[in-house]
């Protein structure tokens, strides 16, 4: 007949399998907070990269004709907007007679939001004095944007180089601020933020800026 365990000895079985199990759930615990801020740093990256792929698809296919000077293809203020004429590959509309289509993109700060919109009448050769409509929320979470054009000498119609700044919270504070826009203020003072850059060239004969 085995001899049964001892008190003693079932209580240091009990604490040997306690520590396993507490060191199994602190293991488990730190994976899972890895997993969840590689998942958080994956998204931010991704609405980065969709808005700089959007932005800099526009500027690379601007409707420029180094004939027409009254045309304005470009503008912008550097912490708030730009605004572009530029080619897509269909019809805004199907009454535009072209293809052409102004474009803005803007910081809309209070709501810490990047903008999209165009010019709802289409056939956009120049941005001076489109009409802008059709907003939509292109990224939530912006802390920062800015635009910096390099313009060749002498000219100053169409910036040779565009470099674009844009700063995003994860997506944690994000909702960590639509569950309590009253703390927004304090809760983007301590957020996770990341800033992106993408410099877009813009080759249509003009000359080129010195760096």
């Amino acid at each position: 007949m085995k001899k049964p365990f001892t008190l003693v000895e079932v209580l240091i079985a009990m604490s040997v399998l306690s520590v396993f199990l507490l060191g199994l759930m602190q293991f488990y615990s730190s994976t899972e907070t890895v997993l969840s801020s590689g998942l958080e740093r994956t998204e931010m990256f991704e609405r980065a990269r969709i808005a700089m792929d959007m932005m800099a698809n526009d500027l690379t296919c601007v409707y420029y004709s180094q004939s027409d000077d009254d045309l304005t293809p470009f503008q912008h203020s550097e912490n708030s907007y730009f605004e572009v004429a530029t080619v897509r590959p269909e019809k805004l509309n199907t009454s535009a007679r072209t293809n052409v289509v102004g474009v803005k993109y803007e910081w809309n700060k209070s709501k810490q939001t990047l903008v999209y919109s165009s010019d709802a009448t289409g056939d956009s050769f120049s941005v001076k004095d489109a009409s802008f409509g059709n907003e939509t929320d292109l990224v939530e979470g912006v802390t920062d944007f800015s635009v910096k054009p390099y313009y060749g000498e002498n000219h100053k119609i169409l910036p040779a180089l565009v470099v674009i700044r844009m700063e995003l919270v994860d997506s944690k504070t994000l909702r960590r601020i639509k569950a309590n826009s009253g703390a927004k203020e304090a809760i983007l003072k301590n957020a996770n933020k990341r800033e992106f850059r993408r410099m877009v060239v813009i080759d249509r004969g003009q000359p080129k800026p010195k760096l």
